[in-house]
């Protein structure tokens, strides 16, 4: 009997494919190769010719093809394809600088003159979707940029209103800066030799950014592309002004005030104005630039009027609190709006010392105006929040409480008129899109809705409120409570003092018009929610122009020292701490501390958190200050403990540069503490005793499961144990219809008996055959991991995070050029006169130029306690305007910006103090 295989087919297809090949074959060959060539690109040796007869060639057309076709016949211009993007490595989320050494021709996200021709935002989505970076070509010369307008105010400040700046003479201020002894020689040659080092640290940056991102607001230092982070001005351009003058880089500094006066500050592809950013980077840039020149550039005082008049329209508010990211275009600036209900402290509290300054120089009250309302409103509250002399990081600044509405006995009789009026029959429809069939209430009438009391009703049936007209369950209870909810409202609404009259009830009922806003002043944005206090990021400048207002205002406003030193008494208490290290060294840091908004049962106010990050570093710098100009003179110690504390966290990393955060163990006490391994041990990794816990309960769980389980396996195999002889026996049951023996129908039992594999194959059966007992179905048990021990774990943790000694965990470990900490190290030299400081900050420059120089600049690293980090490609404007700036002012003359003369703001830039 022929069975058929699958393999034979196969062979047949293979015997007709060897035919063909063998018959047709012969017909063709192939021309001789001229040579042939290996992979490494030379030329390999000559091959045999083959012995086929070459293809024919294909018949040429003699005739030729004659077609009429118009369109071909009329001539057109030809229109030129358009360009394609070169493909690039997505190094950078915006588009690179022009590849040329004049100034790039504007090709990017959008350019000033031209307009945007796609939004900052749009290039965003565009990188989180894989495309990287975005070459977009320049605009068309016919696109119209929407231009800011100068728009009548909704909420002006009368004349009689307006706050004046102080007026008289300064009041007598002590001295800050250390009285310097003329140097020797030998220490003017190495402080200049420094000096020289810094200062071509900052011509090769400068010279990057002339070359491929001038006029634009960032340049990315590795890939030589640039950026525009903020509203395309040149933020590096005019965040430097100030440098080039002090480092007497005068031709370069007049060639920046050219490009500065072509910068039109009243359009931007940005459709919103960072207003903290703008006015430290840009307003502060400029009139510091104008002071520092000697006044002698007027462009720069017109650039600084031209933006802080656009700026202006952010302060016009209800309760004149700032719109932090103002929208200045006209359809948006026309109209009036509020500040908002979450604010971060610095961006509105860090305004004062650039706008009081321009106020100075223009004679302009309008521009002290707005920030001394600020002030004030801040001097309020600072003694009424949860942490009392502290603000918190984040607050409301709107201005406006929303009222709560209760009804009353006259306002309950305005609402059954209103239901009064209503069928029997209304069905309130649930206002929620869940797509949920409507429960049709009955509503009876007359109703009754007493405030604090549940509705009520009479009717001839006694119906009650809500009576189901489906079978009542859990489920449409819910659905009726949602709808008893939406009655309410709606009555609510109905006997508000001010109502559109209806006379049906629907989900478009008019929104009454009682009072939305009841005027507060500045106040937490949750009153349950936890806040955080701190000196550090969101919250920093805040603090710090407390000290340096008053100095700018000549002493003559007593406000901002009250303010300040109430301020200091509790960050002393609260937020300041020892940290703990090996060695006990004497430092000190700023920490954050959390309150929260439910009450305690310990009476505790709050937690400290024993975190220290980058930004903080300020704080040496403005305790130095604050206790020379008010007399604190126990706050200068404390001033060289916390900027020894930067020191010291830049020693202790293998670049020798400080990460952005991280966390330690404080000390209970400021001023002794011993070093404490255990404790640091239990601080990185506190739940050791939990996880072995955890594991001797997964441990005994599992030997409960295996011994029941050896328990059922011991049972089961005594019931199912195999005859001393085994019997083959078959039950045969008959098949119904033509129903045959299903696949895996038979008992495989005879599987090894080679007598029954024999019978099996010769008769397959053609009867299903009862299955004998079958060994049960066992549990799959996998035995717990044991965890590793607390010395183990903590040994791999300090390991595989590089963990500096005494440190805990970091929090970020990138470098981002920042310059807080030579900041402190700067004036604690020029305040007290000790070289140890000018000893630190040169172990600090060496450090940051080790690792962050590129071909184009210097760039930010992504992890300093790494040997070799990776270069992020990003050169902030304050790399220039203020890290390179106190570097250089660290190993300047001592005459050079004079703390007794000048007052920096946050971004260091240089305002004169008032003679």
């Amino acid at each position: 009997m022929f069975r058929y295989r699958r393999y034979r087919v196969f062979l047949v297809f293979a015997i007709i494919t060897i035919f063909a090949l063998y018959k047709f074959g012969g017909s063709r060959t192939w021309q001789e190769p001229a040579q042939i060539v290996d992979h490494s690109g030379k030329a390999g040796n000559r091959v045999a010719p083959l012995t086929w007869t070459p293809r024919p060639e294909i018949v040429k057309e003699t005739r030729s093809l004659d077609v009429k076709v118009g369109a071909a016949e009329t001539s057109h211009a030809r229109i030129p394809p358009p360009p394609i993007a070169s493909a690039v490595r997505p190094v950078n989320k915006f588009p690179p600088a022009p590849q040329t050494s004049e100034k790039p021709t504007p090709v990017g996200l959008g350019d000033v003159e031209n307009g945007p021709t796609i939004l900052p935002e749009q290039v965003e989505v565009l990188i989180e979707h894989g495309k990287g970076r975005v070459e977009v070509p320049p605009p068309p010369s016919t696109a119209t940029p929407i231009h800011w307008v100068q728009q009548s105010e909704h909420f002006p400040i009368p004349s009689a209103s307006t706050i004046q700046l102080p007026s008289g003479s300064p009041k007598p201020i002590p001295k800050i800066q250390y009285s310097f002894k003329e140097e020797s020689s030998n220490a003017k040659a190495d402080r200049e030799g420094k000096l020289k080092a810094i200062k071509d640290a900052f011509m090769h940056a400068w010279s990057g950014y002339k070359r491929k991102a001038w006029m634009k607001d960032e340049l990315a230092p590795v890939s030589g592309a640039f950026r525009n982070p903020f509203n395309f001005w040149g933020a590096t351009l005019v965040d430097t002004l100030d440098t080039l003058w002090i480092m007497g880089l005068e031709k370069e500094f007049k060639e920046a005030v050219q490009a500065v006066g072509e910068i039109d500050f009243t359009t931007s592809p940005r459709p919103d104005i960072p207003l903290f950013e703008t006015t430290i980077r840009y307003l502060g840039g400029l009139v510091a630039a104008y002071d520092i020149s000697g006044q002698k550039y007027e462009v720069l005082l017109k650039k600084a009027v031209e933006l802080a008049e656009v700026l202006m329209g952010a302060f016009d508010t209800p309760n004149r609190m700032p719109i932090t990211y103002y929208f200045w275009r006209p359809t948006f600036a026309s109209q009036p709006h509020r500040a908002n209900t979450r604010v971060i402290l610095a961006e509105i509290g860090s305004l004062s010392v650039e706008f009081t300054r321009l106020a100075q120089l223009t004679g302009e009250p309008k521009y002290y105006d707005a920030i001394a309302r600020i002030t004030d409103a801040l001097d309020v509250w600072q003694n009424q929040t949860r942490l009392p002399g502290m603000w918190p990081t984040y607050l409301d600044a709107s201005g406006c409480k929303r009222p709560e509405f209760k009804l009353t006995a006259e306002t309950t009789d305005k609402a059954v008129k209103f239901v009064d009026k209503l069928p029997l029959q209304t069905e309130l429809p649930i206002l929620e899109s869940d797509n949920e069939e409507m429960i049709p209430l009955k509503l009876p009438k007359p109703l009754v809705f007493v405030a604090g009391e549940q509705a009520k009703g009479n009717s001839d049936n006694n119906t009650e409120v809500g009576e189901l007209t489906k079978k009542e369950d859990s489920k449409s209870s819910r659905k009726m409570k949602r709808q008893l909810e939406v009655l309410e409202s709606v009555l609510t609404d109905a006997a508000a003092p001010s109502t559109v009259e209806s006379s049906v009830l629907s989900a478009k009922t008019s929104t009454p018009a009682h009072p939305e806003c009841e005027d507060q002043g500045l106040v937490s944005t949750s009153e349950y929610s936890s806040e955080s206090f701190t000196l550090g990021g969101m919250s920093d400048s805040t603090y710090e122009y407390l000290p340096k207002q008053y100095l700018l205002l000549g002493g003559l406003v007593e406000q901002y020292r009250r303010m300040y030193e109430s301020a200091m008494d509790v960050v002393k208490e609260y937020i300041i701490f020892r940290p703990m290290f090996p060695g006990d060294p004497d430092l000190l840091f700023s920490g954050s501390f959390q309150v929260s908004g439910v009450e305690s049962e310990d009476d505790k106010i709050g937690d400290l958190e024993a975190e220290h990050s980058h930004l903080s570093c300020f704080v040496g710098g403005m305790f130095a200050l604050g206790a020379k100009i008010f007399d604190r003179e126990e706050d200068l110690e404390m001033a060289k403990k916390l900027t020894e504390g930067c020191v010291y966290a830049y020693n202790a990393t293998n670049t020798g540069i400080m990460p952005e955060s991280f966390y330690v163990v404080a000390c209970d006490s400021l001023t002794h503490c011993k070093w404490n391994k255990t404790k640091q041990w239990d601080t990185i990794d506190p739940y050791a005793e939990s996880r072995h816990a955890v594991y001797e309960q997964q441990l005994k769980k599992y030997h409960e499961q295996l011994s029941s389980a050896s328990a059922e396996a011991e049972l089961a195999a005594s019931a199912t144990a195999a005859p001393p002889e085994m019997v083959f026996k078959a039950e045969a049951t008959p098949t119904s219809g033509t129903v045959g023996l299903q696949k895996r129908q038979i008992d495989l039992t005879h599987i090894g008996h080679p007598k029954l594999e024999n019978k099996m194959e010769e008769e397959p059966p053609e009867t299903s055959i009862t299955p004998s007992p079958t060994f049960p179905i066992l549990p799959i048990l996998s035995s717990p991991y044991p965890p590793l021990s607390h010395e183990d774990f903590v040994k791999s943790r300090i390991q595989e995070e590089r963990l500096p000694p005494g440190f805990v965990s970091i929090r970020s470990k990138k470098y981002i050029l920042r310059p807080e900490a030579i900041e402190s190290v700067w004036y604690l030299y020029r305040i007290t006169g000790d070289s140890h400081w000018r000893e630190a900050g040169w172990e600090m420059f060496t450090a940051i130029q080790n690792h962050t120089v590129t071909t184009f600049g210097h760039s930010a690293i992504d992890d300093v306690t790494a040997a070799a980090p990776e270069l992020l490609d990003e050169m902030e404007s304050f790399w220039l305007a203020e890290t390179l700036k106190y570097f250089y002012l660290l190993f300047a003359d001592e005459g050079v910006v004079s703390l007794d003369e000048w007052v920096l703001n946050t971004e260091a830039h240089p305002f004169r103090r008032p003679k």
